[in-house]
């Protein structure tokens, strides 16, 4: 959630300092001149060109013809483009502290500092990083044994850290995970077995606490595979899993292999 808050805070930021430095190429200095605006009988709109006196009171009122309209415009736009400075530099100052303020004040960091006989005491949706991925990876511990049974690792491919997982690609994919700091949990035990779905991986946003599926089609080029792969993605959907919302997946063939930019993209969008 802070995260989110964060690119929204920076995104409106950045419009800001377009729009500042906009108003600064077009801002003309202030030479004591406004627009002044009356209604004659309340019926026909009348423009005057009035100079300023240091006490603010008219020494100077010039009527403005109809011919000479763009004057009265050029005042007024003058007299807006000031004031919308003016309000963008107290907009941007503020956004600037407030973005300086999350960045260096996590939400978590409340529950973090605290002792940790302290924290033993209190349940709290502030808990840190660390515990929260401890806790989120101790969910999917009772995997599958049925699974595992009838479906054995049988390959030679094991991750960096030890696992031993079914094809090169998922050894790459998790090498990834893990050397991006993204918690992941391989063919994890979850309430998705019970539908016949045993996802490849389980994903956790650190920032946004969501939790991903993720599913590597490997054989897209072997029709049966493919058929079985379509028909699993909309099972996912039917139970209300979508790509991008918490499912996620890639597909490689025989002749194009795993997209490690498209890996890449994936995380950067949805992970981190």
């Amino acid at each position: 959630m802070q995260r989110k808050i964060i690119e929204v805070l920076a995104k409106e930021r950045g419009r800001l300092i377009i729009e500042k430095e906009r108003l600064e190429k077009i801002l003309v200095p202030d030479n004591g001149y406004y627009l002044e605006i009356k209604k004659n009988k309340g019926k026909y709109v009348q423009y005057y060109k009035c100079s300023r006196l240091a006490d603010n009171n008219c020494s100077e009122k010039v009527f403005i013809r109809k011919s000479d309209l763009n004057i009265a415009k050029n005042l007024a736009q003058t007299e807006f483009d000031r004031k919308l400075y003016s309000d963008t530099v107290s907009r941007l100052n503020k956004l600037n502290s407030l973005l300086n303020y999350y960045r260096k004040n996590k939400y978590n960091d409340l529950y973090s500092n605290l002792s940790p006989e302290r924290k033993a005491l209190i349940d709290s949706s502030c808990m840190d990083d660390e515990q929260y991925i401890a806790k989120w990876k101790a969910s999917f511990v009772n995997a599958d044994s049925a699974f595992a049974e009838k479906y054995p690792i049988e390959t030679l491919y094991y991750t960096e850290s030890g696992e031993h997982v079914r094809s090169k690609s998922e050894k790459i994919i998790a090498d990834k995970f893990a050397k991006e700091n993204i918690p992941y949990v391989y063919e994890p035990g979850c309430d998705l077995n019970k539908k016949a779905l045993h996802p490849d991986f389980a994903l956790l946003n650190i920032d946004t606490r969501e939790t991903f599926y993720y599913e590597h089609f490997g054989m897209m080029d072997k029709p049966e595979y493919a058929t079985a792969a379509v028909r699993k993605i909309v099972k996912y959907r039917t139970l209300g899993y979508e790509y991008g919302k918490n499912l996620l997946y890639t597909f490689e063939t025989g002749t194009d292999g795993l997209d490690i930019k498209d890996l890449c993209w994936i995380i950067s969008n949805y992970l981190k």
